[in-house]
Formats: structure tokens, sequence, C-alpha cells
């Protein structure tokens, strides 16, 4: 059940903790007051949980500042915090604590109101606590379900596996639980990236465990006959292979750069991994994780304009990039929220080129994705749709979406993007009287 956002107005002033009220009121949501840091701390402890914080420095009880450092850092709320005093050591202190705005008496209430509806805004997600779980098998994408199988017949197996997928798709990270959830696993476990030394002494090191060869295909000629001479041996001390490798091993065999009997024999059991843009409907997921294990006990938001743009971004570097763009965002932020302010100027977007025009065919992919389900539900009920029955529910629902823009007439909607009154209304027949 949906309830409004709560806020804490902590202000001695009367007068003002009205006002501030009001504003929360206004901005949708409902507020509480306390005059004293110790009345405040009382309301955080046995209220229901608030969603903000408005804060004065000058209480009667306590420093407003030394009020807010002394609340555990996992609880802090987004906070904004009024002074009458702007002293830089104020807004420095503010700034450490992780204040998302610092405003001086007498106030601007405009500029007030502004960054209340920021902070209260719908928050896409709150980055809950890391766990143990690995960001490469968090979220339930349909393109991880073969994944999960495959890792699940590695990790039953002492045969060779070939873990194939794009750079910062995670490999190394699922070579690392295929030998955890394996047989032997007490025995050795050993990186070796190919092409950055002789493969000899890895092999050595990693007899009676795990291999891990990094970048397969870049393995010289004589390190690929090595590999060929132990795995035919059947040494019984001879590591378990696990294998990455980012490019196509077989053209590389057909173009004469990887050998043959090499391939065939790590072809026994593979895990392939998706790409970040393959499996979106688990960023966000992974974006909460990232942000807890980056800022561990702090409560990270995820505002839903970040969100956006991190789902429209094609994530060439897979989850290495995301986990990335997270550190620069909580870098860039200093506080508990991301937004778009926040990112990367790459995520931005190019700027506009004058006179040049935008592709209005394309879709934003975070509508892609709703259409898609949508669909996709249509086509799960009894009977299914017509393609006239889509395209008329969707035309509908444009309309519903455009009247606002237009004063909720019908005429002047027609009118201004020249379409046909009649046909508009006949959509809207039953739905919709006003012209």
């Amino acid at each position: 059940m949906h309830t409004s956002p709560r806020v804490l107005i902590v202000e001695d002033e009367r007068a003002l903790a009205i006002a501030f009220a009001a504003a929360v009121r206004q901005a949708g949501a409902a507020s509480e007051l306390a005059a004293t840091a110790a009345r405040a701390r009382r309301l955080l402890r046995d209220s229901p949980p608030f969603d903000a914080l408005i804060l004065d420095i000058g209480l009667p009880d306590e420093n407003g500042l030394a009020f807010l450092s002394g609340l555990p850092e996992a609880e802090r709320l987004p906070t904004l915090v009024v002074t009458a005093h702007g002293e830089i050591n104020n807004t420095i202190a503010a700034r450490k604590l992780g204040v998302r705005e610092f405003f001086t008496k007498p106030l601007d209430f405009a500029t007030f109101t502004g960054a209340l509806a920021t902070i209260l805004r719908p928050v896409a997600h709150r980055a809950a606590p890391a766990t143990e779980t690995d960001s490469a098998f968090l979220g339930a994408a349909t393109a991880m379900r073969p994944v999960f199988r495959q890792i699940a017949h590695a990790c039953a197996s002492d045969e060779p596996v070939l873990l194939r997928g794009e750079t910062g798709t995670g490999k190394t990270r699922v070579a690392r639980l295929i030998r955890e959830h394996s047989r032997g696993k007490e025995g050795p476990f050993v990186l070796h990236a190919a092409g950055t030394a002789a493969l000899g002494e890895a092999l050595t090191n990693a007899q009676g465990g795990v291999l891990v060869v990094e970048d397969l295909a870049a393995l010289s000629p004589s390190d690929q006959a090595l590999l060929v001479r132990g795995i035919e041996a059947a040494d019984a001390t001879f590591p378990r292979l696990l294998a990455t490798v980012s490019q196509d091993l077989a053209k590389a065999v057909n173009a004469g750069a990887f050998r043959s009997d090499l391939y065939y024999r790590l072809q026994v059991l593979e895990v392939s991994l998706p790409p970040l843009r393959e499996r979106l409907e688990d960023l966000p997921a992974l974006a909460d994780f990232f942000a807890a294990q980056l800022a561990p006990g702090r409560r990270i938001e995820i505002h839903d304009d970040a969100l956006a743009r991190l789902l429209a971004h094609t994530w060439p570097g897979n989850l290495r990039e995301l986990r990335n763009v997270l550190s620069f965002g909580l870098t860039a932020a200093a506080a508990t929220l991301i937004d778009r302010r926040h990112l990367p100027a790459y995520l931005m977007g190019p700027p506009a080129v004058p006179g040049e025009e935008v592709d209005s065919t394309h879709l934003p992919e975070p509508l892609v994705r709703g259409l898609r389900d949508w669909i996709e539900a249509r086509f799960r009920q009894e009977s299914a749709p017509t393609y006239r029955e889509l395209s008329e529910t969707l035309e509908t629902g444009l309309i519903r979406e455009l009247l606002p823009r237009f004063g909720g007439r019908l005429a002047r909607l027609a009118t201004e993007l020249q379409a046909n009154r009649a046909t508009l209304r006949k959509r809207l027949k039953g739905t919709h009287g006003s012209e």
C-alpha cells in the first residue's frame, strides 16, 4: 500500500517550523516537528520511519550538526540544513556529513521548496547492504537462466571449462565460484594471464588444484602445446583448467592462430556470460549492489533520473564499467544521493547540434522494455489481441498522456498537433468528455 513520504522537521523557531511543515505538505509529504535534538532522537527511535530531515543548526540543547554526526551513518536521512550563520566551517562540516543542501536565514523559500521536492522525488532504488552474493550472479534476467544451469554443470564436474563473454562480464568471478563449489576445492587456485609470462610456473604452482587461464586466445603456441601435453598425460596432479575468452575461438582456429586439438579439449563444458545490455532487467539490482559495496554502511539512494540514464546506455565495459560509474557517482555526490548530475559526462549523451534533427524514431530503452512487457502480458491473455486492438489501445494511452499538456481540451490538442479531432474523440469515447 502506498504511503506518503514522511519528513522530520527539527527547528525550535515555531513560525519557521510551521512554514516548513506547510512546504512539506505542499510537496505531498507528511511531517513531524521537533524543537530539540532530544525530541528528534525520540521520534527517530519510536515513530514510523522518516524519508527526509529538515535540520536547524542552532537548536536549544545541541548543535544540529553534532546531532546529525551522532546518528549512525546508515541511519542518516537525506537532509536539508538551515542556519542563521552560514560560516564556511558549518558548510564544510555539513558536506562531510552528507547533507544535501545548506541554507542560511532568511530563507529563499523558492530555492528551499525546490530542494525539498528533489529529495522527496520517487527514489528508483535504495541500495541494500552488500552481501556475499557476487555481482555477476545478481538478478533474474532471462539471459542469465542458462548461465546458472551451465555453472551448476561445471560445479558437478572435474572437466575443463571454457568461460566465454565480453570484457567485464565477470568470467574470472565465475571461475572462482566454480572452484568454491566443486570437489577438491582445498587445492591451490592459480590465476594466469595469458601472454604476460610463461605458463610452466603457473602449472607447477596449481598442481592438484585449479588453474584459471585468463584471455586464452593470447596463449603463445608453445604454451598451447604445453597445455595439450598436460591434458593428454592424464596426470592426477595436473590442475583442472578453467579458461576465459572474450573472442570467437573458432575463428582463431580457422585462421591458424589457435590449436584445434586444444580448442576441442576445452570444449567439454562451457559457460557463456551475456553482456550487460542483454540483461538490463538486472541493472537496478546490480547498481544497488555496487553502491552498497562501494559505500558500506551508508544509506545510498539512486534516483530515477540517474537510473534512466544508466538503462539507456549500451555498456561496452559491462559490469566493470557499471561499477566504475557508481564509484564516480558516489565521489561526485559526496553524499547519499546519486542523481544524473553525478554521472560521468559521457552518459549524458552528445550535446545537441544546432539545426540537427533528433532521431524521433528511436524509443528510449526504458519505454521499449515497458512496451515489450505490456505486449507479453497481452499475449498471455486467453485470446490473443489483434494488431488493431494493440495499436488503438496505445493510441488511446498516448492521447490521455497528451491531454494535460493542452489544458485537457481535445480541440486544442487536435489543432496544435495537426490531428483529426473526430478520430481523437472516437478513441476517447466513453473515457473523456472534455473538449
